[in-house]
């Protein structure tokens, strides 16, 4: 097998390679000369740009030397006027300008009309039958230069210049005074050109009648290149052949000057340099097909075998029944043992995903067991010990999480959605305070709010972590599900404390945010904030009345009602009025917290101050509750039936634990009357809503028989049932078996 196998491989490895080979050589060949191309284009383009700016610059020098006052003056002047102080200036202006631009290497004025030459070189006089440079005072005096101030090639005493002269001459001119202006050579093909001692490439700058101004090129170069046939386009690439190789040659042009610019590369050596490269590249895939091909060698002569030897081995554990010669793997040792561990990680993965659901659940119940009952004993108390973080400390807090405008909330979001929505608040809320060093479980009981146990110590500077770490949850909620909460913290508290009292007056601080207007995580030291003043207290029993009114959807009772709950105020003072009003709203957010009477408001104390008059209010008032009452009609409907089922059934299945659960909890969770609530349970579930709490606390016990090894007693207090003679009667009339029995009859299957 291992043979094969190396053979298959080797013929694999080295067709692939030799394609990737062949493939990476020339992408890198066609890369190469495209980069070397570009840079060429690019390095020729900031040429012209810089040639454009520069020769432009020395124009615009040369006028400001012609129209320089000193020298325009002595230009112009006439033997009558003529004046020694006149040259003096002249010449100090001269030498001026020639110390402010580093390209000039000598100015000389013309007077013709005084036969004077000054020149800024020699800083001295001459006339023109002994002036030292005769072919640029033929140059002005006959031919001239063209009209539109272009430079040319001058050449005295041997050595070249870069030439200019201003004004520029014609057949017709009418000047007498002339300036000269020479630019040093090196200096242009340095700053201008850009040419550098260490640079290979050359530039070449040819005028109008293929004369050579500038560039750093031999001689015989700059007679191939203006000799050579070239292409039509200025701005295309092409080659020069020369007896120093092959010249990579991009041409570009400035149109005002009339000159030709021609950068060469040397292109046999950047060809040379990549065949080096290539071959090296050709030479290293053979080094590493070489290195594979034994690697290969190696690991099939090492690795088969035992595969071999492992397939022999559980052939003969499995039997013919699991045999390697089974039509479906064709005798394939590896598709058999692929087949084979297949199967026992998905069996692996099951299992694993069944144990941690079931620890999780467990979990969970027990911490709900823990909150909604007086104290965790027996295995509960020491699985959340071992399992959870809560009392490694010594101490720990409770801090609840609630949803402003949840009556907005469930009208938003279908039931399912809910509980998504709630599952993701618990885990942001667990993973905000791990982000701050806190360790905490979270729990839904399946309502507006999310519960957390906090491990913490007993210090100051603890208490002011966790407010910062639970409004640290409250901006990161709000950011990234978008949902407004409030939170409240309680004090420290030990394993021994009574949990539901402190649960449920946390979960009452949270409402404090409707009743002041701060906004920030209420603490036990808030809950002395709401005192109502003496005389303060509304008739408790016309605001019931008004309550049930809106729930029994009178509309004519609902305002006569109303009117005597308000009608007593106006002989009240306005502190005192502000407080009633403000309790009877406060009362009608916790009777009917899924409406949206109260959405956005952020403080009930500012929102009064909206109104001027009692009367204001209790008009405002009287419709909100009208409001309620048509979307109370308005979702009587099958599918807000439906839902309340779905809501009744999950808050029994949290609450399971709680020993005083009730049918009057459960309608009271889902905002309808007993009554009611016992009919439409009945109607959609065919069975009576107590007997489904007794069904569930039944399946509960009898999961906790079957997967958990605790006492029939501690199994009770867990299943919410008060006493146990309760569990037992119930117990066997649903199973016909007493608890002892079911678990001993389930063992022995």
């Amino acid at each position: 097998m291992y043979s094969s196998l190396f053979i298959y491989s080797c013929l694999a490895v080295c067709m692939l390679t030799f394609v990737f080979t062949i493939y990476l050589s020339q992408l890198f060949v066609r890369s190469a000369t495209e980069e070397i191309q570009t840079s060429d284009r690019e390095k020729i383009q900031q040429v012209v740009q810089t040639s454009e700016f520069t020769l432009q610059k020395l124009r615009q020098f040369a006028l400001r030397v012609y129209s320089e006052e000193n020298i325009a003056l002595w230009l112009n002047m006439g033997s009558g006027d003529y004046s020694p102080l006149s040259l003096y200036k002249a010449a100090a202006s001269v030498r001026e300008f020639v110390s402010s631009e580093p390209f000039v290497q000598s100015i000389c004025l013309f007077n013709f009309n005084l036969n004077q030459i000054y020149s800024s070189s020699e800083t001295s006089l001459y006339s023109p039958q002994d002036f030292y440079d005769p072919s640029m005072l033929k140059n002005i005096e006959s031919k001239g230069t063209t009209p539109y101030l272009q430079f040319f090639d001058h050449s005295v005493n041997g050595n070249s210049y870069l030439a200019l002269v201003v004004p520029a001459s014609g057949p017709n001119r009418n000047f007498n005074g002339y300036v000269s202006i020479l630019f040093s050579k090196p200096l242009l093909n340095e700053h201008m050109l850009q040419i550098s001692e260490q640079d290979q490439n050359i530039m070449i700058v040819e005028g109008p009648n293929k004369t050579y101004l500038l560039g750093n090129a031999e001689t015989d170069l700059v007679s191939k290149v203006a000799n050579a046939k070239k292409p039509a386009s200025d701005s295309s690439q092409w080659e020069l052949a020369s007896g120093e190789g092959t010249w990579s040659v991009q041409t570009a042009s400035l149109p005002i000057e009339g000159w030709q610019i021609y950068h060469l590369s040397p292109y046999s050596e950047c060809r040379a340099k990549i065949v080096r490269i290539r071959m090296d590249i050709i030479a290293s895939s053979v080094v590493l097909v070489l290195a594979i091909l034994l690697f290969l060698f190696w690991q099939s002569y090492r690795r088969l075998k035992p595969i071999s030897d492992l397939t022999a081995r559980l052939q003969s554990k499995l039997g013919p029944k699991e045999s390697i010669a089974n039509p479906a793997y064709a005798g394939n040792e590896i598709d058999w043992l692929d087949s084979g561990f297949e199967r026992l990680v998905e069996r692996l993965e099951q299992l694993d995903l069944s144990l941690k659901s079931s620890k999780a659940l467990i979990k969970e119940d027990l911490i709900k067991q823990w909150i909604l009952g007086s104290k965790s004993s027996g295995p509960a108390e020491q699985y959340i010990r071992e399992q959870t973080a809560i009392l490694r400390t010594g101490t720990f807090r409770i801090a609840v999480i609630r949803l402003e405008s949840y009556g907005r909330f469930t009208e938003y979001y279908d039931f399912t959605s809910r509980k998504l929505l709630r599952y993701a608040l618990g885990n942001m809320m667990a993973e905000v305070l791990e982000n701050h060093g806190f360790s905490a479980e979270t729990i839904d009981f399946g309502s507006d709010h999310i519960v957390a146990l906090i491990a913490s110590s007993a210090s100051i500077e603890t208490e002011a972590r966790i407010l910062n770490a639970m409004e640290d949850v409250r901006v990161q909620i709000r950011r990234w599900l978008k949902l407004e909460l409030q939170a409240a913290v309680s004090s420290e508290l030990d394993d021994g404390a009574d949990l539901q009292p402190v649960y449920e007056e946390i979960y009452e601080l949270t409402l404090l945010a409707f009743l002041c207007e701060e906004d920030r995580v209420f603490t036990r030291a808030d809950s002395d904030r709401y005192r109502p003043g003496e005389g303060s207290d509304p008739d408790e029993r016309l605001l019931e009345q008004v309550i049930q009114a809106v729930r029994l959807r009178d509309a004519n009772a609902l305002a006569a009602d109303l009117d005597r709950l308000t009608r007593h105020m106006q002989g009240l003072s306005y502190e005192e009025c502000k407080l009633q009003l403000t309790h009877i709203i406060y009362s009608m957010m916790k009777s009917f917290k899924n409406g949206k009477t109260f959405q956005g408001m952020k403080s009930i104390h500012v929102f009064l101050d909206r109104f001027s008059t009692i009367g204001e209010v209790k008009t405002w008032l009287l419709q909100e509750l009208l409001l309620i009452m048509d979307q109370q009609r308005q979702r009587s409907g099958s599918n807000r039936k439906e839902e309340c089922v779905a809501e009744m059934m999950d808050y029994v299945r949290n609450h399971l634990h709680d020993p005083r659960l009730s049918v009057d909890d459960v309608a009271e969770h889902v905002n309808i009357s007993v009554n009611y609530a016992r009919q439409l349970f009945k109607a959609h579930y065919q069975l009576s809503l107590s007997d489904y709490i007794t069904d569930q606390r039944i399946k509960y016990a009898i999961h906790l028989l079957t997967t958990t090894d605790w006492t029939v007693a501690e199994i009770t207090e867990q299943s919410g049932f008060q006493t146990k003679s309760t569990f037992f009667s119930l117990f066997k009339r649903a199973t016909g078996m007493t608890p002892g029995q079911y678990r001993l009859e389930t063992a022995k299957k």
